[in-house]
């Protein structure tokens, strides 16, 4: 997703327990956040899903 959207989209990658996942009570492995909001596993999982979203939020930010 980084390569598509370029500098429109900042990706950050953290472990379960890092510091910056120690304010979310996260019940599985995969967990997706877009700007603090939790994605939908079939959706952060589906890159056409992904795309979809991402350009949505974009999108609404102007």
């Amino acid at each position: 997703m980084q390569e598509r959207f370029g500098d429109k989209l900042s990706l950050e990658i953290h472990t379960v327990n890092s510091p910056e996942a120690a304010a979310y009570t996260l019940k599985g492995a995969t967990n997706v956040f877009v700007n603090q909001e939790w994605v939908a596993l079939d959706v952060a999982t589906s890159t056409e899903k992904m795309e979809a979203y991402l350009n949505t939020i974009l999108a609404a930010a102007g």
